[in-house]
């Protein structure tokens, strides 16, 4: 009988949990913010930063050429996060077209 109300017990509370995770990652997803309290566009350009630093490391023209691709891709989506949460409209002109 006790094992049986522990057993339910311990399943709520992990279902409980469970809710409980979800519902968190919901709000920081709708809100832009990563579990370390950054900005998920914050983050993309982080990675945009690594990956020009492999570039300049790369051994090669193939391995420069791909890690500046995924430089360029990661400031896109960085700029289209920065969009999703309401901190440029759709009018602005983009990060590279400003300094011009």
């Amino acid at each position: 009988m006790i094992l049986d109300i522990l057993v339910v017990l311990f399943f709520v509370l992990g279902f409980a949990l469970i809710l409980w995770i979800i519902v968190e990652q919901r709000r920081d997803v709708l809100h832009g913010l990563s579990k370390r309290g950054m900005k998920q566009s914050d983050l993309y350009r982080q990675n945009a930063e690594n990956c020009m630093l492999m570039a300049e490391a790369a051994q090669g023209k193939p391995a420069y050429n791909r890690y500046k691709l995924m430089e360029l891709a990661w400031l896109a989506l960085a700029e289209e996060q920065d969009w999703l949460d309401g901190e440029r409209s759709t009018v602005d002109p983009p990060e590279k077209a400003k300094g011009k």
